[in-house]
């Protein structure tokens, strides 16, 4: 999924070293971003409408418009993109609340900053952008939740299957589904945890992904789960109208 983020910046090395960290921390979300730079809040208006951006980094003191006043004309226009300050001074937090920013940072910030406020936004977007974070072989990982296509539980081992590759990891089926969280996902087995964005239909005992593989229904759980589905499958029908 690609995630369109602007930077708006009058100074070029400014842009260029934010640009280079919020790509750093999309890599490790193993998100694709889309960045457009501005070197000033009018050519950032100039190209701006509504839905375009996902978030948008505004420097605030800039020549001509300043950032404050450019986020003001893009929340007139997009109340969901999310706003992040990246300047100087504290001197316009409380502005920043007015414009329902999501962040706001004092330059010299840290790309650990970068990574706490892409955080904050991913959370508050669509269930598309959110990712599970999971330790596999010694590395940490961030696992898109819309490329998992179902976890198994066997031993001491969480197998989570996803569209490129399968990845194991030693966590409990409890701890992966509260992290998780998501309507998206069903608890079929006391040993599965099926996406139901990639199930193609299900049968008596188990759902069959559209990737030919079947995920099994506990012998308990069968009429509930095909409740399950039905009514996530009505649902998920109705919001696309």
């Amino acid at each position: 999924m690609d995630v369109f983020i602007a930077i708006c910046d009058d100074l070029p090395e400014e842009r260029t070293q934010l640009a280079q960290m919020i790509r750093a921390c999309c890599q490790k979300r193993r998100i694709d971003d889309r960045l457009h730079l501005f070197s000033s809040g009018e050519d950032l208006l100039a190209s701006f409408r509504p839905g375009r951006f996902h978030m948008v980094f505004l420097d605030i003191y800039m020549g001509g418009l300043s950032g404050m006043d450019a986020a003001r004309r893009i929340r007139e226009q997009d109340g969901g993109c999310a706003l992040i300050f990246a300047t100087t001074s504290y001197d316009h937090g409380i502005e920043s609340f007015e414009v329902q920013a999501s962040d706001y940072l004092v330059k010299p910030f840290s790309l650990q900053d970068v990574d706490d406020a892409l955080d904050w936004c991913l959370a508050k977007m669509p269930e598309e952008f959110r990712c599970l974070s999971i330790c596999s072989r010694w590395e940490q990982m961030e696992i898109p939740l819309r490329s998992i296509l179902y976890v198994e539980i066997s031993g001491h081992q969480a197998y989570i299957h996803t569209e490129g590759a399968t990845v194991v990891t030693r966590r409990k089926m409890d701890e992966l589904e509260a992290e998780i969280a998501s309507e998206d996902f069903l608890r079929c087995h006391r040993s599965f945890l099926v996406n139901m964005n990639h199930a193609h239909s299900l049968g008596g005992n188990a759902f069959r992904m559209k990737t030919g593989e079947l995920v099994p229904i506990g012998s308990t759980s069968a009429a509930w789960a095909r409740e399950r589905f039905i009514n996530w499958t009505f649902i998920k029908t109705w919001r696309r109208k």
